[in-house]
């Protein structure tokens, strides 16, 4: 990472364990981590839950699609380049998009909606997931405990 701090609205080149490096857009920042949702430039691709940013939105050199449905917690020594940036107020309305309550803004981009798993956008978002897997932090990298659910153990039960 570099020695810039994250915020919210940064836009950041992730390093990935394996395969490519991806960019993210911070929508939350937390202590050694951020939230973010993953970016990429297939923008003829959007679905409703995505937005299109232009260049002159986001200071990147080309449009990106930001998937508001495909968001994860990345360690701050995964980001290594910041690349641009869009407004707080912005990133609120990629958000509620992705949550689908934005029903009426226009600037934002908007794609078709996948109708079922027979839409070949079905599996091109499940690859992105998986994409996001690879730089997406774990709970114990997170340093969350763990517990099972359900009634605990019998005594003496091991």
């Amino acid at each position: 990472m570099t020695d810039e701090l994250p915020g919210v609205g940064q836009i950041w080149l992730t390093h990935a364990d394996r395969g490519d490096d991806l960019y993210v857009l911070v929508i939350e920042v937390h202590r050694g981590h951020v939230q973010a949702l993953l970016c990429g430039d297939e923008c003829h691709l959007a679905t409703d839950t995505d937005s299109v940013l232009e260049p002159r939105v986001s200071g990147c050199p080309r449009r990106l699609i930001v998937h508001g449905d495909l968001a994860g917690s990345i360690l701050n020594d995964r980001l290594r380049q910041l690349m641009g940036s869009v407004t707080p107020e912005l990133v609120q309305r990629v958000v509620l998009r992705g949550r689908g309550m934005d029903f009426h803004s226009n600037d934002l981009g908007r794609g078709r909606p996948i109708g079922d798993d027979t839409d070949p956008r079905w599996n091109w978002k499940l690859e992105k997931l998986r994409e996001l897997r690879r730089v997406r932090a774990s709970a114990r990298e997170l340093g969350w405990e763990m517990y099972k659910l359900g009634a605990p153990a019998p005594e003496g039960a091991a």
